[in-house]
């Protein structure tokens, strides 16, 4: 019995001394640790030098990258003002009773005049020039649709009241009649937006006399394969200057 008490002793003298070399080996690994992170966290606010090195290679390539760009839209820039700079717009005689705004960063151009009592006003767009499969493919049938051309959608008022609006498509021998519709001016009342108006039939389906009747209409007025073909070079010419500007403007965004 006196041995197991004296072991006892022996070991509960033994324990505390093994239980605070154990705390404090674990104190000192704590510390260690918090030293550790504390000193990593102050050097990545303060910034390592593996970050640093990342975050100016970053910058390196950003600017490389600006600078390349920067560098291809200046060289495309001089290259289509000396291959295909474009010209002053000249007035076509004929054309000299057309008020033409023509606002630099719009696709449309719009022409207005008075005739009589009629305001008239043509929104003028360029055509598009992509059907050349379809013209191998059709022959001569497609032909037309493959010459310079412009879109125009001409509106005559008297007024305002009801109007007549002709789409058209203009070449350089004829104006097309597409489509013609007479409308009323939109009312701001619930009921009128409710209603769906008939604007009438198809234009290919009126008696050929009267389509022909509504192109001399247009012809009287102006709208006619003359003031098609000065459109169509007027847009061509409006391409290059929007181009360019598109050019510079993407330029300067960049630039900032």
């Amino acid at each position: 019995m006196s041995l197991f008490y004296a072991v006892r002793r022996a070991a509960s003298s033994v324990a505390p001394e093994a239980f605070r070399a154990l705390k404090h080996h674990r104190f000192i690994h704590s510390a260690i640790g918090s030293a550790f992170q504390n000193r990593c966290r102050k050097e990545i606010i303060k910034g390592t030098p593996w970050v640093s090195s990342r975050k100016a290679t970053s910058i390196a390539v950003y600017t490389k990258s600006n600078g390349n760009l920067l560098e291809l839209l200046e060289d495309e820039i001089q290259c289509a003002l000396e291959s295909d700079p474009p010209t002053e717009d000249a007035k076509l005689p004929g054309t000299i009773d057309w008020e033409i705004e023509d606002i630099l960063g719009n696709q449309a151009v719009m022409l207005r005049k008075k005739y009589g009592n009629e305001d008239i006003q043509v929104e003028v767009v360029p055509g598009d020039m992509d059907d050349d499969d379809d013209e191998e493919e059709d022959g001569d049938s497609n032909i037309a649709s493959v010459e310079p051309h412009v879109y125009l959608t001409v509106t005559i008022c008297k007024g305002e009241g009801p109007f007549v609006e002709f789409i058209c498509t203009g070449y350089d021998k004829e104006v097309s009649i597409d489509a013609m519709a007479f409308k009323h001016p939109y009312k701001n009342t619930s009921d009128e937006g409710d209603r769906i108006p008939y604007d009438g039939p198809d234009f290919n389906d009126l008696d050929e006399n009267l389509q022909k009747a509504f192109h001399k209409y247009l012809e009287v007025r102006g709208i006619k394969p003359g003031l098609a073909n000065y459109l169509s070079e007027y847009m061509i010419n409006k391409e290059r200057k929007e181009y360019i500007n598109w050019l510079k403007t993407v330029k300067e965004y960049i630039e900032k």
